[in-house]
């Protein structure tokens, strides 16, 4: 039954990521028209606010209710966030394709944060709703059971705290304030714990011969800009994965007492290579499936970086 929920809850996380995701449809049109009408998704983030009912510790246990299991975890000390990845508790032994996306959860150290910064982060956790970990665990502990109205109910509960900001607008000051300091930060703050980025899995794609050659197919075909930090290219076969991503398109945001520009979302592309080169590989374990902080702390700045 947590298996359904599980698989449930992502697949309507990634059907409502690009349903308003503009560039993610444009990529999609790309690759059917190439003859490729099914991908893999390697991971997607969900980042939040640290605080009493929200931050990494929440979303942590919310996934771990549902059979997701860490994998590994890591600082980017520029942007004062912490993150670790989890992956679903049968995903090892699988077939590669038919692994449900790693989930990447974050949120930020308040005693790294300036107090002016600290004290508006603070004031905006505050008014969220309270955690709903300890429900999700006691319906999950009945859902394991069998029981389905109590497994719906927890795809529900999870659904909803994962739409993105429960918290008050910020105002325009507000926003700039914590944006001078950390980017990434005014960007949780504005919206909150949602799906910023979902990434798809170049390598299991038999058209492309490496991360390059899909580059090139997004940018000379669908036509989308690349994000240029730290290289379009981060990573390689050294450290057993490469990735990249689109530059996030600025849109009109509103605030609670203006507008501002900011990208909604990006789209991460994800070349991993096999932990045994001289063995073909199948199953999800085959494959390196960690992160390498630099160059996630490159990918992220999608969202807000001057491409």
């Amino acid at each position: 039954m947590l298996k359904q929920v599980r698989r449930t809850l992502i697949h309507q996380l990634w059907d409502k990521y690009r349903s308003q995701s503009v560039q993610t449809q444009l990529i999609e049109k790309g690759l059917k028209h190439k003859g490729i009408q099914k991908f893999a998704l390697d991971h997607f983030a969900v980042i939040d606010l640290p605080g009493l009912h929200t931050g990494i510790s929440h979303l942590n246990q919310l996934f771990s209710a549902i059979g997701y299991i860490v994998q590994g975890r890591d600082y980017l000390p520029d942007k004062q966030n912490d993150f670790l990845w989890m992956t679903e508790c049968d995903s090892l032994h699988s077939p590669a394709a038919e692994v449900l996306p790693q989930v990447v959860v974050a949120d930020f150290r308040l005693d790294e944060l300036p107090l002016t910064i600290r004290k508006i982060i603070e004031k905006y956790a505050a008014k969220t709703r309270p955690s709903p970990v300890p429900e999700a665990q006691k319906l999950a502990g009945r859902a394991y059971l069998g029981d389905e109205a109590a497994a719906n109910n927890l795809y529900s509960l999870i659904t909803h705290y994962l739409s993105g900001r429960d918290w008050p607008l910020p105002t325009i000051n507000e926003f700039h304030t914590v944006q001078a300091f950390n980017e990434l930060l005014a960007w949780v703050l504005v919206f909150g714990r949602t799906p910023n980025h979902f990434t798809l899995s170049v390598h299991l794609l038999d058209h492309f011969s490496d991360l390059n050659a899909f580059h090139a197919f997004i940018e000379t075909e669908v036509e989308l800009p690349l994000n240029q930090d730290g290289g379009v290219i981060k990573g390689g076969p050294s450290v057993g994965i490469a990735q990249g991503s689109t530059a996030g398109m600025p849109k009109t945001i509103p605030l609670a007492d203006g507008s501002i520009q900011l990208p909604t979302d990006f789209v991460e592309f994800v070349w991993r290579y096999p932990c045994y080169p001289s063995v073909k590989p199948v199953l999800w374990e085959d494959y390196f499936t960690g992160f390498v902080a630099q160059h996630a702390d490159r990918v992220i700045e999608s969202l807000y970086g001057d491409q």
